[in-house]
C-alpha cells in the first residue's frame, strides 16, 4: 500500500523542497496536479466502494507528513475516525424500459436510497391531472401497484398549490413498488438510510408514455457502520501557538455505483482540498510561518449529511474558545466569482476578501450570500465560531455527475485564488483584525 500511494503522490510531479518557479506559477501547477491525482481512477471517487474513502485519507495522511505537518498529541496518527451508515451498490445496475436499455449515469440513476430491485413492473405515468382531478386521483387507490412504478411526469418547480399533495403522494401511500422522477440532468448523492420502496432518477426523453413495462436488476446493501475518518494536520503558529485558524475542505465524493461506474468529483471536491493543499504548502515553509497555528482538516461524510464536520463538533481537537476563524473551501474550480457563506454574519471577513480582492483581481467579484447549511462550515458558525465558507463560480458544470471530470475541471485561476487566500488568512492574524463571534 506504501509503495501504491507513494507513486500515486508522484504523479503531483513536484518537490516540497526547492521551488525553482514563480510562487504563483509554482502553486497554480501544485493545486492543479493535486486536484487531477484526487479525481484520478485510482481513488474511484473517494467514495465507499474499492477502498475510495480508504485511499484518499491515507493519501492525504502521507502528503501532510511530506509537507510536515504535525499531528494532535496524543492521537497516534492524522486519522479522526469514526463510523456511519450509508447505501452502496456494488454490482452494476440493468435497466430497460420494453426493449430499450439505458445507460447507467448518461440515461439513469437508481437514487441513492435506493433498495434492491429485481424483476418486471408495469408503468403507470402520473401526470398533474392525477393531483387536479379527484376521481383520477381516486382512481390510482383501487389498483394493486405492489408490481408497478409510478412514473412522475411533473413540471419542475412544482405549482404551489401540488406541492404538499405531491410530497405526500411520494410518501407511497398505496404501496406501489416504486417512483421514476424524470429528471432534466442527472444528479446523484450519498444516503445513509435505505428506501422501503425503490426510486429511480431517469433523463427526461430517455423513455415516454409508449413504453409499458420496466425490467430492472439493481443491488444494493445497506453498511449501518461505515469506517470513515477525518485527516488532521497542523503547523504551529511562531507566536501564537494555543490559539489556531482552521482551513477546512471535505474530500469525500459520491463513489461508484458498481465497477464500472465512478463520480471523480474533481470540482466537487477535489478541487477544494487540491487548494487547502496548496495553503498547507505554503504555511509549511519555514519563512512563511503563520503567526497563529493553523490547522488543516479533510473532512469526509460531507455528502452524506455533514457528518464528518459533525463529528468532529462533538469530539473538537481544538478548543472552541481557542478556534480564532475557520475558512472552509468545497467546490472551487471555476474562475469567474468567489462567493461567500456567511458573508453577512462575517461582515468583517467579507469586507476585508472583498478588498483584497479589489486589489490582486484574482476574480470579477466577491458575492456575499447569506447562511446556508451546505457544508462543514455549518456547524461551527451555529456555535458562534467566525466560520465561512468558500466557492466558486464560473464555466465548470457537471455538479454531482459522472461529467465533473479533471478535464472539465482546469482551475484557471489556481494560482491567484491561492494568492488572494494566503493573503487573507495572513490578515485574519494581524492585531487589527477582530473575530465577529456569533452570540447564540
Amino acid at each position: 500500500m506504501k509503495l501504491i500511494s507513494l507513486l500515486i503522490l508522484g504523479l503531483l510531479g513536484i518537490s516540497v523542497q526547492g521551488q525553482s518557479q514563480a510562487p504563483s506559477n509554482f502553486y497554480s501547477d501544485y493545486i492543479r496536479s493535486a486536484k487531477d491525482t484526487l479525481a484520478s481512477p485510482f481513488f474511484h471517487g473517494r467514495g465507499y466502494l474499492k477502498d475510495g474513502q480508504k485511499l484518499s485519507a491515507y493519501h492525504l495522511a502521507t502528503e501532510f507528513v511530506k509537507l510536515g505537518l504535525k499531528n494532535f498529541s496524543p492521537a497516534p496518527s492524522y486519522y479522526q475516525s469514526f463510523e456511519m451508515p450509508v447505501n452502496i451498490f456494488a454490482q452494476h445496475p440493468t435497466l430497460a424500459f420494453d426493449q430499450d436499455f439505458l445507460t447507467c449515469g448518461v440515461d439513469y440513476l437508481p437514487h441513492p436510497s435506493c433498495p434492491s430491485i429485481q424483476g418486471n413492473f408495469q408503468l403507470l405515468w402520473i401526470d398533474t391531472t392525477y393531483f387536479q382531478e379527484p376521481k383520477k386521483f381516486k382512481s390510482i387507490s383501487k389498483r394493486d401497484l405492489h408490481r408497478t412504478f409510478l412514473v412522475m411526469d411533473l413540471p419542475k418547480p412544482l405549482p404551489r398549490k401540488l406541492k404538499d399533495v405531491v410530497e405526500n403522494f411520494k410518501k407511497n401511500p398505496f404501496n406501489a413498488a416504486g417512483f421514476i422522477e424524470l429528471e432534466e440532468n442527472l444528479v446523484w448523492g450519498v444516503a445513509t438510510q435505505a428506501s422501503r420502496f425503490g426510486i429511480l432518477q431517469v433523463k427526461r426523453g430517455a423513455i415516454g408514455p409508449h413504453h409499458k413495462e420496466l425490467r430492472a436488476s439493481i443491488s444494493s446493501t445497506h453498511m449501518p457502520n461505515f469506517p470513515n475518518a477525518n485527516v488532521i494536520g497542523y503547523i504551529p503558529g511562531k507566536e501564537v501557538r494555543d490559539t489556531f485558524i482552521l482551513v477546512t475542505s471535505h474530500y469525500d465524493h459520491l463513489g461508484k455505483i458498481g465497477p464500472h461506474i465512478t463520480f471523480p468529483g474533481a470540482n466537487d471536491n477535489a478541487s477544494g482540498v487540491a487548494s487547502m493543499l496548496g495553503l498547507a504548502h505554503y504555511f509549511s515553509q519555514p519563512e512563511n510561518q503563520p503567526k497563529y497555528s493553523v490547522a488543516f482538516i479533510a473532512f469526509s461524510g460531507e455528502e452524506a449529511g455533514l457528518l464528518g464536520s459533525i463529528h468532529y463538533i462533538r469530539n473538537p481537537i481544538v478548543p472552541f474558545p481557542k478556534t480564532r476563524f475557520v475558512l472552509n473551501l468545497d467546490i472551487m474550480g471555476s474562475e469567474d466569482l468567489i462567493t461567500m457563506v456567511n458573508a453577512k454574519e462575517q461582515s468583517n471577513a467579507f469586507k476585508l476578501l472583498d478588498s483584497l480582492n479589489l486589489t490582486l483581481g484574482a476574480v470579477q467579484k466577491i458575492r456575499a450570500r447569506g447562511q446556508a447549511a451546505n457544508s462543514d462550515h455549518y456547524y461551527f458558525s451555529q456555535l458562534g465560531i467566525p466560520a465561512v465558507f468558500l466557492y466558486t463560480e464560473g464555466s465548470v458544470k457537471g455538479y454531482h455527475s459522472i461529467f465533473d471530470t479533471a478535464e472539465k475541471t482546469p482551475m484557471a485561476k489556481a494560482g491567484e485564488i491561492h494568492e488572494l487566500l494566503v493573503r487573507f488568512l495572513n490578515s485574519l492574524q494581524t492585531r487589527s483584525w477582530k473575530p465577529q463571534r456569533m452570540g447564540n
